[in-house]
């Protein structure tokens, strides 16, 4: 299936109310692309925001984020152990994130060697809705339970185990971690996230690695079939 008749077959099939968003990490800056003007705060969450409300496609370094997980993510940018406790310290006070700093960098710690990270070799991030972005990486969709079991059974269905998060992050879960091990995976994220994002409080965050997503693409529709025949059957469609 082209790149067209998956998003087709998402929006108007699947149902998501919201267009999914591409990422690709890039070695070289795109002389055809914007770069993001500003300093986005706290970072890749909000732009995603920009993007769903107004369309845009723009590539992004460093000094466009406050919050740099995004592309410490995708390879874009690192970040030490000694900086990620100074930018911890400088919120824990404000919000439920830790209960101390000794509870954050073990947090940290466990992070690192659950979903480790990746190597820096690109320059900047391209970001914009799939339909505008000609060579994806990653594909994030916001959706409810219901879709996001049938994107998930769309890779059972194949024999992969498919791993999903929460916990304090949102680039950590839904970015990194499919980045990294090029496996779908699917997370409620976090508060920030979610916020920034703008989500609804019954949506989910789904990720796929691109080739992962075209290569469960042609289950898909006969798992919407499936599912709906079934609710209709139990009188609950």
């Amino acid at each position: 299936m082209t790149k067209q008749e998956i998003e087709k077959m998402l929006m108007e099939n699947l149902g998501l109310k919201k267009e999914p968003i591409a990422l690709a990490p890039l070695r070289d800056f795109p002389p055809d692309v914007p770069r993001y003007e500003g300093q986005a705060m706290p970072g890749l969450c909000v732009q995603m925001n920009e993007i769903l409300e107004n369309g845009s496609v723009f590539y992004s370094t460093k000094e466009n984020h406050a919050c740099f997980e995004g592309l410490i993510g995708t390879g874009v940018c690192e970040i030490d152990r000694e900086e990620y406790r100074n930018a911890v310290q400088g919120f824990i006070d404000m919000c439920p994130y830790h209960r101390d700093m000794n509870t954050a960098m073990d947090f940290y710690e466990t992070c690192v060697r659950e979903i480790p990270l990746p190597k820096v070799e690109y320059s900047c991030l391209l970001s914009g809705p799939l339909s505008k972005v000609a060579d994806p990486n990653l594909v994030i969709m916001f959706c409810n339970p219901k879709q996001a079991d049938i994107l998930v059974r769309s890779q059972s269905y194949q024999g992969t185990l498919v791993k999903g998060f929460g916990g304090n992050g949102g680039c950590l879960f839904n970015i990194r971690h499919a980045f990294v091990s090029r496996q779908m995976t699917f997370s409620t994220s976090d508060f920030p996230w979610r916020t920034f994002v703008g989500l609804d409080d019954s949506e989910l965050t789904v990720t796929f690695p691109y080739e992962k997503l075209v290569e469960s693409a042609p289950h898909i529709q006969p798992i919407i079939d499936y599912v709906d025949n079934l609710k209709q059957v139990f009188g609950t469609a």
